[in-house]
């Protein structure tokens, strides 16, 4: 008597010897979602060849719906008018109602190949577009018929300028775009992105663009805006109610001083970034109620700086919780220092603190003026740099050859800065490598160790990692910091790779 199991093993091995002989194609029987699934985790070569598998597989690969041509592009072997052939007739022959939901092209373009694309991808209703055009010929214009696209809800198009150039006017746009990002691209006009023309534009970047003097943006539901390498820009204005990312990277280099100016009006941000960008002469910022984290990264000259101006930018953060300042910063705090005798706001929620400073003697004005406006940090990092020369500051006389050691500047500042002395926990110091630094390095560790009430944790860092592995290198700093007074008996000294 045959058992269930060995009769369902008899029937599986008839069935598989009848599709040996030419029976049912499983690979026709997939619905197409399934198809197009394991399609996507292929090359659009290899998407093509499948059209071999099977009769039902020889033409659905013409409605999938992700064309990436950005793999297909190579400059020394691709013919450049045959990859253009492909893409017109792999567009102008799909059917009818296949949507598309990513096209993505990178190589040598003309303007009229974009030009010929444009209105197949309206039709099959593109929801994400990427173009990163490496050369071409011809002005190319922001494609019109775009504009009429309600489906596309990302837009990436990345060129070299002058051979692109956006131009949206006001009373147009792209009603449903999500998501733009514009890189090496010509701007026709400054007062492009309003919400008239993005009315559900989320995230922007803007990078490394041309044409752009005074560039205002005013998008409502914009959370997310990046601008990098705009180095004649002039003035800026924001105002986003939804903004909570905020990235100045690399601008307002070549910038005409005295009549830059930057207006931000964002009361929901959350994060903000000032990176490798001058400060203008008017910064008109309204303060950021929510801040978390603020990054501020300023290297240029210090003098041409308003004390009025700073102050406007640092009280924008008063809230913020995470902050990190580098380089020339704390000249400008130094000024305030002296100037005003300090900041007027206070970082009342600032938590985590961190520095890179080269403890110059004109930084450290300006440190001591950052730290006593932070009464509640928990967690302070600071990384001291190797000096690149002489400090010939206006203040070296004032501190150091009249009234004032380095290390009596600091104990002087001992009941001022008792607040930040009785909140801090873990500090964490990165030691220059070069012998010379040392001693900067260890005047700020023995202020932090001897007036630390509450601290737990001193970790010292050399400046470049492989310095751990430098004989001896442990033994100068460690011992030295392993005989100064502490006033917390429970802090716990570390040496740490980096």
């Amino acid at each position: 008597m045959e058992t269930r199991a060995a009769k369902k093993r008899r029937l599986i091995e008839e069935e598989n010897k009848r599709n040996i002989g030419g029976g049912r194609d499983r690979l026709s029987d997939l619905p197409d979602d399934i198809a197009h699934r394991l399609l996507s985790f292929l090359p659009t070569k290899s998407v093509a060849r499948t059209s071999v598998l099977s009769k039902r597989w020889r033409y659905l690969w013409a409605c999938f719906p992700i064309l990436n041509f950005s793999q297909v592009y190579d400059p020394w072997i691709t013919d450049i008018v045959a990859t253009e052939d492909i893409i017109s007739a792999v567009l102008s022959r799909r059917h009818e109602n296949s949507n598309i939901k990513f096209f993505g092209f990178k190589g040598y373009l003309k303007a009229q190949w974009l030009h010929d694309w444009i209105p197949w991808l309206v039709k099959h209703k593109v929801e994400e577009l990427v173009l990163h055009i490496l050369s071409g010929s011809g002005m190319l214009d922001f494609p019109r018929p775009l504009l009429q696209c309600d489906s596309l809800r990302s837009f990436t198009l990345e060129g070299k300028c002058p051979f692109l150039r956006f131009y949206v006017k006001a009373t147009s746009g792209l009603p449903n775009l999500h998501t733009l990002s514009l890189t090496g691209v010509e701007f026709s006009d400054d007062d492009l992105f309003s919400d008239s023309s993005f009315p559900f534009l989320e995230k922007l970047t803007i990078d490394d663009c041309v044409g752009i003097i005074h560039l205002k943006i005013c998008c409502l539901k914009v959370k997310d805006l990046q601008i990098y390498r705009i180095r004649r820009m002039n003035s800026l204005d924001i105002s986003g109610m939804s903004l909570e990312t905020l990235k100045i990277n690399n601008c307002f280099k070549d910038m005409r001083v005295n009549e830059s100016c930057v207006n931000v009006f964002a009361p929901n941000l959350q994060s903000f970034c000032w990176v490798g960008s001058n400060f203008a002469v008017k910064f008109l910022i309204q303060s950021f109620p929510i801040l978390r984290t603020a990054q501020i990264n300023y290297h240029f000259p210090f003098t041409r700086i308003k004390t009025q101006c700073a102050v406007n930018l640092f009280s924008a953060f008063s809230q913020v919780q995470n902050l990190s300042l580098y380089h020339q910063i704390f000249k400008i705090l130094s000024n305030i220092y002296f100037e005003l005798g300090g900041l007027p706001c206070s970082f009342k929620n600032l938590k985590t603190l961190y520095i890179s400073t080269s403890l110059s003697k004109s930084d450290i004005p300006g440190i001591a003026c950052l730290f006593k406006s932070s009464p509640v940090v928990h967690k302070l990092g600071i990384r001291i740099y190797s000096s690149c020369g002489p400090d010939g500051e206006k203040w070296d006389n004032y501190l150091f050859n009249g009234r004032y050691t380095e290390e009596q500047f600091w104990e002087a500042q001992a009941q001022t800065l008792n607040p930040l002395l009785c909140h801090l926990e873990v500090v964490k110091i990165w030691v220059p490598s070069r012998d010379i630094d040392h001693e900067r390095a260890i005047n700020m560790v023995r202020f932090l160790l001897e007036h630390g009430k509450n601290l737990q944790e001193m970790i010292i860092a050399p400046e470049y990692p492989q310095a751990y592995c430098v004989p001896g290198w442990k033994n100068k700093i460690i011992v030295v910091i392993e005989g100064l007074p502490r006033g917390s008996a429970n802090v716990k000294i570390s040496c740490v790779k980096c």
